[in-house]
C-alpha cells in the first residue's frame, strides 16, 4: 500500500481552492479573526513516504506550519494545532483514500474532526476532505513538484 501512495501521494501540493473551510473552522469553535486571516492562507502540502514505511506530511502556511508522521493501522498521538488538545489518530489506506481518524486522548469539549481524507482526483489533484459534524471542508491542491 505504501508503494501505491508514493507514487500517487509523493510530492509538494499548493492549495488552488477552497470549499466551506470558514464553515469547518466556524464548526470547531475557531473565532472569526482566526477564521478569516486563515482564510486567505494558501497552504503547502510536502508529501514523502521514507523506506521504512513512513507517511511524513508537512504542512507550510503563512498561518501554520505542522508535520504529520505516521505508519499505516498504526496509531500515533498528535496535538491539533487549532484547538490544542491530543488525539490519537488511525491512519488507514482503502480504495485510494488516505484517511486519519482521530479520537481524543484527553478531555475535549470543543468539536473535533471526523476524519481528514486525503485523495488524487482524476485531474490529478490532490483533495483534502475534512469533516465535523454535519460540516465537510474540501480543499484541492496542484502539484507543483
Amino acid at each position: 500500500m505504501t508503494d501505491e501512495i508514493k507514487e500517487k501521494f509523493t510530492g509538494k501540493w499548493k492549495m488552488d481552492r477552497s470549499e466551506n473551510f470558514d464553515g469547518f473552522m466556524n464548526a470547531m469553535g475557531v473565532n472569526f479573526f482566526i477564521r478569516k486571516m486563515a482564510g486567505f492562507a494558501k497552504p503547502e502540502n510536502d508529501i514523502k513516504v521514507e523506506d521504512d514505511g513512513t507517511i511524513v506530511i508537512a504542512t507550510n502556511s503563512t498561518f501554520m506550519k505542522s508535520e504529520q508522521r505516521f505508519k499505516l493501522d498504526e496509531e500515533y498521538v498528535e496535538e491539533n494545532p487549532m484547538i490544542k488538545k491530543k488525539f490519537k489518530n488511525m491512519p488507514t489506506f482503502k480504495d485510494g483514500k488516505l484517511r486519519v481518524t482521530p479520537t481524543p486522548a484527553e478531555q475535549v469539549d470543543v468539536p473535533y474532526p471526523d476524519y481528514a481524507e486525503r485523495e488524487i482526483t482524476e485531474e490529478g489533484e490532490l483533495l483534502l476532505s475534512i469533516k465535523v459534524g454535519d460540516t465537510v471542508c474540501k480543499r484541492w491542491f496542484k502539484r507543483v513538484e
